[in-house]
């Protein structure tokens, strides 16, 4: 992911890690110390993100779990670790990132002045 953040990064991309197995506050700062991501990596509760990716709680998560956000910060799409989508990971992950970086950004309002 470090790679696809390097290449991507200038084009609007931005890749976030999140672990959320258990003990995962203690894990992170070593796989970040392993790893070195160029892109933050932190930690959550796995209910908390059952409750973002809107999944019941008897869904079990396979990791890894990819979730592309578009500029609008809608979640377009997203997968799990046992679906075909990680045969050709690389290939995939280009795809979804080419097609969601092609939309143009959200237009800023500008900030109405005070009187």
């Amino acid at each position: 992911m470090s790679g696809i953040q390097k290449e991507y990064g200038p084009r609007g991309l931005q890749i976030l890690g999140a672990a959320f197995n258990d003990g995962a506050q203690q894990l992170v700062a070593g796989f970040i110390e392993q790893f070195k991501p160029n892109f933050p990596v932190g930690y959550c509760s796995r209910l908390d993100v059952s409750d973002y990716l809107r999944n019941p709680p008897t869904k079990r998560s396979y990791v890894p779990i990819f979730v592309f956000i578009d500029r609008k910060q809608v979640i377009r799409e997203q997968h799990s670790g046992e679906e075909p989508f990680f045969t050709d990971e690389d290939k995939n992950v280009r795809a979804v990132l080419d097609k969601l970086l092609k939309e143009p950004a959200p237009v800023k309002k500008a900030a109405k002045k005070a009187a």
